[in-house]
């Protein structure tokens, strides 16, 4: 357990210096950047790729057209040349499958490395952030995570390459009509610019504006369906199916007339891109024509630029989503930063997490008894407008064990959390003397049972003896209980298995904490679905096995406490 402390201060937590948190997109840049070599490779394949593939068409197109036109005459036939016109075309048939292939390895290889670094480095700092404050395992949450995810990883493999692979493309197309029809650029690079500027701009436009509206629609009507079937008995029984049922279907109605106009629209944007295309191949066969007709330009060769163009508007076409796919994925890592504080060193190679709040320090453990020392610590909860703890202090020291006092809902769950590091303080410092973050444990209230042995429920991935193991279930009278499994410590446990009782699980809960050995101890209701007596018989042992020990106790069954024992009241 982490724990907050501050060693020789005793400073406001609101008066330290904020972190400088970089954005994510400058992250994710910079682990491109780190496989540079993949990625060009990959960009490069990619580019050949798309190149090939439009001069196969063109070639293709100009060799048919050539064929064809030299076999009007018995001399042309004979001299014209079959056989260099056919390997060029096989030719680029080899490059332009071959560089598909490996541009499908280098690009997806490049991506899974980059997302392999941030997908591990984004959860680890998820995972040290308060989720408490602001929980993630709600559904809305959640799902836009993983959705922004998603569609950060896709930025190089969906923005970057086919933006680049277009503006190639569109570039070597231009020189290549230059090079046949000159005077013909002032007539195409206006409608080149409105297909490769405009169209790719308004078709962003039209997928980011609505992605929130439906991202929340499509959550509503999630939340509302798993409302419907965890209350289904309920809303049965007083007859209210009927009227959450037509809520749901509202909700996916909105959800769906929403998503039809944002792909309407989309649709709306390609059909005015294929008429650009459309004009653009008119104006390419209207000027070629009269180039045929003063002898500029050959038939064969009016074919060829017509069949380049449909290809060169292929991937036109495909990479007008790249612009709205960059602004997605722009848009996602920026929403992901603000779920993820973190800092990054000046070079941005090593991912380090860190909170949100103060920074803490670590005092070093000594010889003397532990003890928490807390100074006018407040807390409020998000969502509630006054604070769970107010301007709280006081001092708790082994070898003692101290009873957390106060009505239910004023703070004692809280206090714990704030000890353990769950939580931070709004205002106020919390000092640990005599021990590290790794000597405070918490028992938490809710007791998890992992599906798997008994052994392994006890161990948690920790290195204990059998002996060990039953001298903790022993002190929680878990014993008799144990020489009843069929497999002992083997036996497993969990969903599908053997399930515990209540008493049984917080029992469990109490022989976790006696192997974890710290000097600083915390119990939420430990002794919740306990009786009486086997809860004070427990608890004596304790007290023995505990000795010089720091235990703090939230419960609510302050009969329990020995003499010696003291209360701490939570104004």
């Amino acid at each position: 357990m982490r724990s907050k402390m501050r060693a020789d201060t005793q400073t406001d937590i609101k008066d330290e210096p904020a972190i400088r948190v970089p954005t994510l997109v400058k992250r994710y840049f910079c682990l491109l950047w780190e496989q540079r070599s993949m990625a060009v490779i990959g960009l490069l394949l990619a580019t050949i790729t798309a190149i090939a593939g439009i001069a196969l068409l063109a070639v293709s197109g100009w060799f048919i057209s050539a064929t064809a036109l030299a076999g009007l005459s018995l001399a042309g036939a004979h001299s014209f040349n079959y056989f260099a016109p056919g390997a060029i075309v096989r030719g680029l048939s080899i490059i332009r499958t071959t560089g598909r292939y490996g541009e499908r390895i280098t690009t997806h290889e490049a991506t899974l490395r980059v997302i392999s670094r941030l997908r591990s480095e984004l959860f680890g700092s998820l995972a040290k952030h308060h989720w408490q404050e602001n929980p993630l395992n709600s559904h809305d949450a959640s799902s836009r995570l993983l959705e922004d995810i998603k569609y950060a990883e896709s930025l190089y493999l969906s923005a970057l390459i086919p933006g680049f692979v277009m503006l190639l493309s569109v570039l070597l197309y231009l020189f290549t009509i230059m090079i046949f029809l000159p005077d013909i650029i002032v007539w195409i690079l206006p409608m080149l610019l409105l297909t490769v500027v405009l169209m790719p701009y308004l078709y962003l436009q039209q997928t980011l504006k609505p992605q929130d509206s439906l991202h929340q629609q499509r959550s509503q009507q999630w939340s509302s369906a798993s409302s419907l079937f965890t209350n289904l008995r309920t809303l049965i029984l007083y007859q209210r199916l009927q009227h959450v049922s037509a809520t749901l279907l509202d909700n996916a109605s909105a959800a769906d007339i929403t998503e039809r106009q944002t792909s309407r629209a989309r649709q709306k944007i390609m059909a005015i891109n294929n008429l650009m295309c459309a004009v653009l191949i008119l104006i390419i066969l209207w000027q070629g024509l009269l180039a045929l007709s003063v002898g500029e330009l050959g038939g064969s060769h009016l074919f060829m630029l017509l069949l380049l163009t449909l290809g060169t508007q292929e991937v036109i076409l495909g990479g007008t989503s790249a612009l709205a796919n960059f602004g997605l994925g722009y848009a996602a890592l920026n929403r992901i930063n603000a779920h993820a504080p973190s800092t990054i060193q000046q070079d941005l190679r090593t991912f380090i997490s860190a909170a949100a709040a103060a920074e803490t320090h670590i005092a070093t453990p000594s010889a003397a008894s532990p003890a928490i020392q807390f100074n006018a610590i407040s807390y409020r909860y998000p969502q509630r407008a006054s604070a769970v703890i107010s301007q709280l202090s006081g001092k708790l020291a082994a070898p003692h064990w101290y009873w957390i006092t106060a009505p239910s809902g004023h703070g004692k769950t809280t206090l714990l959390h704030l000890l353990t590091g769950q939580l931070n303080p709004y205002q106020g410092t919390i000092n640990i003397i005599g021990a590290n973050a790794g000597q405070l444990c918490l028992m938490p209230q809710q007791i998890d049972l992992l599906r798997g042995t008994l052994r392994y429920n006890l161990c948690l991935h920790q290195p204990h003896s059998d002996e060990a193991l039953l001298k903790s279930l022993t002190l929680v009278e878990l014993d008799h209980w144990l020489r009843q499994l069929p497999d002992g410590l083997d036996t497993w446990l969990g969903n599908g298995e053997r399930m515990l009782s209540g008493g049984e699980l917080k029992r469990l809960g109490m022989a976790r904490l006696l192997l974890q050995d710290s000097r600083i101890l915390l119990l939420d209701e430990p002794t919740a679905g306990i009786d009486q007596q086997r809860a004070v018989r427990i608890l004596n042992r304790l007290h023995q096995h505990w000795a010089g020990k720091l235990v703090i106790i939230n419960s609510h069954d302050s009969s329990l406490m020995c003499d010696s024992d003291q209360a701490f009241a939570i104004d």
